[in-house]
């Protein structure tokens, strides 16, 4: 079910490529989060299995810390694409894929192959930004 006139930029085979490739995305993304997962409980178990039989030197316990942060927050990444992916699949079966949230003008194919899962076109994603900017260089915004 497709919105009349609104994959206007998007033909049938754009859509179709556009779902093959989010789908692809989306099962390499969550076995990569599984991987980083069971890497996160490993490095766990392993530290405390270390920790039973002997005292841990506190470089070594220091660099087991940094791997599980750096897991855990490369996991949450993966999460973040992986909604990511999901709401862009979503998207397509709405009928409103390639459309900018902001403007609701078409989002040229060329930024929707670069960033497949973007929700806004290119002027608007930089004239947030700049707003953002102007917000950070005032001190935040005001209530």
């Amino acid at each position: 079910m497709y919105i009349v006139g609104v994959m206007e930029n998007l033909n049938k085979n754009d859509l179709e490529r556009f779902k093959e490739l989010l789908t692809e995305k989306y099962k390499s993304s969550l076995e990569e989060l599984r991987y980083r997962e069971r890497a996160a409980m490993e490095n766990q178990r392993e530290t405390g299995a270390e920790l039973s039989s002997y005292a841990n030197h506190p470089a070594e316990a220091a660099s087991d810390y940094a791997n599980l942060t750096m897991n855990l927050n490369l996991a949450e990444r993966d999460s973040k694409y992986i909604k990511q992916l999901g709401d862009a699949l979503r998207r397509i079966e709405k009928g409103t894929f390639g459309i900018c949230t902001v403007c609701k003008e078409p989002i040229p194919i060329l930024r929707l192959e670069a960033v497949p899962t973007t929700t806004k076109c290119l002027d608007c994603k930089n004239e947030i930004k700049r707003q953002e900017q102007e917000d950070a260089k005032r001190g935040g915004t005001e209530n």
